[in-house]
């Protein structure tokens, strides 16, 4: 109840560096705002003529890799690769203390912090010119299985959702 009573405006997604591009896609290192932290993420925008409503939108929720530890250019880049060559803009997000992005990492059973950096990506998503507001997904494995879940329970954005090995008991 209380996850469903705030709100979570996002931001505009901001390109910080250009990454070497896929094979149908371009790669990018961004940032956008979550509870006044700047979070980063790693998304990828598919070549081509866009379609009329926008592309399509994976919201790729990373399982537990310790923070100190996380790179956002690093891990799961087969997953992304598949789901960005399909033709989807993916958005994979470093959640506070992660990397470079602002904020205490915090442990995602203990309080709502990641899912709500997760609902104020799809919030800046929603607000991203390519992307297709109504045909946003999420995919999330691990601990992302859990946020999945969490966003999917409090936000009707999200249309689809993949759990891979969910911590989700």
């Amino acid at each position: 109840e209380a996850m469903r009573a705030r709100e979570y405006p996002g931001s505009d997604i901001v390109i910080e560096r250009v990454l070497d591009p896929g094979v149908n896609y371009n790669r990018y290192y961004v940032s956008y705002l979550s509870d006044g932290l700047k979070i980063y993420a790693l998304m990828t925008v598919p070549n081509g003529e866009k379609p009329f409503t926008g592309w399509p939108v994976v919201i790729f929720n990373h399982g537990y890799i310790p923070p100190n530890v996380y790179r956002t250019t690093e891990r799961y880049i087969a997953y992304v690769d598949q789901i960005a060559r399909s033709g989807y803009i993916v958005f994979r997000s470093d959640y506070r203390g992660h990397d470079r992005s602002e904020g205490r990492a915090g442990g995602v059973y203990t309080g709502p912090n990641y899912t709500i950096d997760v609902l104020n990506a799809v919030a800046s998503v929603k607000q991203y010119p390519d992307a297709d507001p109504n045909r946003i997904g999420m995919w999330g494995h691990s601990m992302g299985g859990y946020i999945t879940l969490r966003s999917m329970v409090v936000s009707n954005d999200i249309k689809v959702g993949v759990i891979w090995a969910g911590v989700v008991a």
